[in-house]
This record gives C-alpha cells, structure tokens and sequence, in this order.
C-alpha cells in the first residue's frame, strides 16, 4: 500500500514539476514576445500635437542694420517645391484648418493691420456658380448664385515677405521670413503677364504660422526624409522661390519684376554680395599690409 502511495506521489510530483518548467517556457515566451517592438510602430509617424517650434536667436534692435525687403513668389508647378503639395498635409491646407481652429489670424493686407475672419479669408478663393432654380414639375423658373466649396489644390502660388538684415552682435547677414500670402488668380478679359495675373488673398504673420507647421509632419522614408515638419522646409529653405520685388532701406519699392529678368537676378547678386563680403577690410586698408606687420611681430616674438 505504501509503495502504491509512493508511486503516486513521485507520479504527482513529476506532473507538478512538467507543469511548472512549462509555465515559465510560457512566461519566458510571452515575456520575449512582449518586449519586441511591433514593426508598425516603427515607422508611425511621432505625435506633433504639442510641437512648438524654436525661437529665433534673439537679436537686439541696437545691433541690426535692415539692408532690405524683399518679396518671392513660391510656384507650386516646380517640382523642387513637391514636398508642399503631399495630399492631405499640403500648405495650404494646414493654413486654412489653422485659421478654422483659430490659430491663425489672416489679415487684409501685407501691413498685417486689418484681421479677416476665417470666412472672408475662404471667400478670398471662392467660385460662383450659377444654380438653376426648378418647380415641383420640373419647370426651370429662375437661377440663383452660389459659391463652389473651396478646393486647397486651386492655390498655385504662394508669396513671402522677408527681412534682410546685418546682425553685428552675431556677425552674420541673416534673412528672415515675416509673412506669407496665398496667391489668387484674377479673372479679367485683358491678357496680363504671368507675374502680373496672380495676387495675394490674404496675408499671415509667419512666426505665428510657425505654431500650425511645425505640427505638420512631412516626412518620406522612400527619400530618406526622417522628422521633417513644415517649419522645417521655410527654416532650412528647402524650396524653390524667386525674386518679385524689393525695397530699399528708405522704403523705397522696386516695381513687379519679371522672373529672370536683367533686375531681379542684379538684386540676387547684390544680396549674394552681403553675404560675401560682410567681413572685408574698411577703405585704405590693405590686407595684404596686415598680413606683413602680424608676421612682423611673430619674428620679433
């Protein structure tokens, strides 16, 4: 009997021991299994609900020299400026549902004095469309005018406002973005030059669009583009514009310029110039004369 009861509890034991090295296979898997990352999770897209963007450097007015303004039209039909069209996530869409969430002010003009409502800036972009009117029997008894829904794909060009301007404390010709304007095409019978047939539909104060594109990721694994918003396309230039106009210092403004023209592509160089030149010596000085006296007291050294 005591043999029986032996048996049965080696038998018991031997279960019990299966069932436990079992158990912790189970909980090495699940556990091996829970620490993997998913491979979607890879390659979402990071949340950029809360995303600020950063500040400009700080510049005190005491040490700024403004050379100029100037202002660019970006074209949407150059492939450079692609990375602003991506269907669902375009500029101009991330313009208007910032202005329908109240983030973003539009104005009437580039002086950025009179707001619009977020209304009257979609109306800016509104085609009417004549609506036939018809009875309960199908009799057309007049026509009314409505306007077509607002289609983002329509805005073709876009327009910035930049400051040029010398920064002694930092030693550095900085250029900097101070508004952005959605361009509208104007509808008249007369033929009017291409630079000419576009106008702005409202004006945006740019550091305050920052806050709406910096939230948009742009990102493109296929082109090796990893964490990319919106604000970093206009921060670090990332796309195609050209010179339409300029004003001096005085604030005396260039007429429209034709793209490419003799004008414009003079004002880039004389920009370019800035750049280049910001640290040459003062008139009279010669560099190759302090070259000489600073190796002159090296040999007395």
């Amino acid at each position: 009997m005591k043999k029986i009861i032996i048996v049965i509890e080696t038998l018991l034991l031997i279960g019990l021991g299966r069932s436990m090295a079992f158990a912790q296979g189970m909980m090495a898997d699940s556990t091996l299994t829970d620490t993997l990352p998913a491979y979607d999770n890879l390659i979402k897209s990071a949340d950029l609900g809360k995303a600020k963007p950063f500040p400009y450097p700080k510049a005190n007015a005491a040490n700024i020299r403004l050379y100029a303004q100037v202002w660019r039209d970006i074209d949407l039909s150059d492939s450079g400026n692609s990375i602003l069209t991506i269907p669902g996530k375009s500029l101009m869409e991330d313009i208007m549902k910032g202005i329908k969430a109240g983030k973003l002010t539009p104005y009437e003009k580039e002086d950025l004095k009179r707001k619009l409502t977020a209304k009257q800036g979609e109306l800016r972009f509104a085609d009417s469309v004549l609506i036939p009117i018809f009875d309960k029997d199908g009799n057309q008894t007049g026509s009314r005018m409505a306007l077509n829904e607002f289609n983002p794909d329509k805005v073709r060009r876009f327009r910035i406002k930049e400051d040029v301007f010398f920064d002694r404390q930092r030693g550095r010709v900085d250029t900097r973005i101070v508004a952005l304007a959605p361009m509208m095409h104007i509808s008249t019978s007369a033929d009017l030059a291409d630079n000419l047939a576009f106008t702005p539909a409202f004006w945006l104060y740019f550091p305050q669009l920052r806050y709406t594109l910096v939230q948009e990721d742009v990102s493109n694994p296929d082109k090796d583009i990893f964490d990319f918003t919106m604000d970093d396309v206009f921060m670090q230039h990332k796309f195609s514009a050209y010179l339409v106009k300029q004003a001096s210092p005085g604030g005396v403004q260039s007429g429209q310029l034709e793209p490419g023209s003799t004008e414009a592509v003079l004002l880039e160089q004389k920009i370019a110039d800035l750049k280049k030149h910001i640290w040459q010596n003062p008139k009279g000085i010669n560099a190759k004369n302090l070259a000489q006296t600073n190796s002159k007291k090296e040999d007395k050294l």
